[in-house]
Formats: C-alpha cells, structure tokens, sequence
C-alpha cells in the first residue's frame, strides 16, 4: 500500500507535454504529433524523440491548457478522435501527475493516407 507524504508535487510545462504526447499518441487514429512550417504554411509530423514541439502548455486564468497539434489517419471520425483524445490525455494527466484542471485544446494539422 502507498502512503501519503506530505508536501506538494510540481510538475514541469516539459513533464506535462511528455504525458499528453505519449497518451496522444495511445489514441487510436492518431499519427503522431506535428509542427506547422511558419514559411511554407505546412504540417509537418514529428518524430516520437520531437513529440513537445507539437504540444504547447500553458496556464490560463488558473487553468492548464494543453494544445496537441495532431495528425490523424485518413478515414477516422475526427470529432470522435478527438473526443477519445482529450479524455485520454485528461486522465493520464490527472492519474499520473495529479493535474484535475486542465483543458486539452486538440488541432488537427494533418489527414495521412495509408
């Protein structure tokens, strides 16, 4: 059995990309992360060792928020995708590093084709 110890945990902006990327990328119809090229306006996907540059968290009015800038696979219902996304990333976020206000914003970047 685990024991409460006293004491506060904090959790970096870095550690809560790291959990939201990986649980992303858990979620069934997801790719991977992206990042958008500023000069060429486009998406590109980023290798799993890249996965923070496609997430940015910040705080708002006491909230955390997490954007997942996504690329999906061709076919999947993005609003269920998403759905499923942001629940995922709100449970491991609350069930591993104890964040219950946190909003996920999800940004489709990017269909891949098989």
């Amino acid at each position: 059995m685990s024991q409460a110890i006293p004491g506060s945990l904090r959790v970096s902006n870095d550690v809560i990309a790291d959990l939201a990327g990986y649980a992303a990328l858990e979620c069934y119809g997801v790719v991977g992360m992206a990042v958008t090229d500023e000069e060429q306006g486009v998406a590109r996907l980023l290798p799993i060792y890249r996965l923070r540059k496609g997430i940015e968290v910040s705080l708002e009015d006491g909230l955390i928020v997490v954007d997942l800038h996504v690329v999906l696979e061709q076919g999947v219902n993005m609003a269920s995708v998403a759905a499923n996304l942001e629940s995922t990333v709100k449970f491991i976020l609350n069930h591993i590093a104890e964040l219950s206000d946190v909003e996920v914003r999800v940004h489709v970047e990017g269909m891949r084709t098989h």
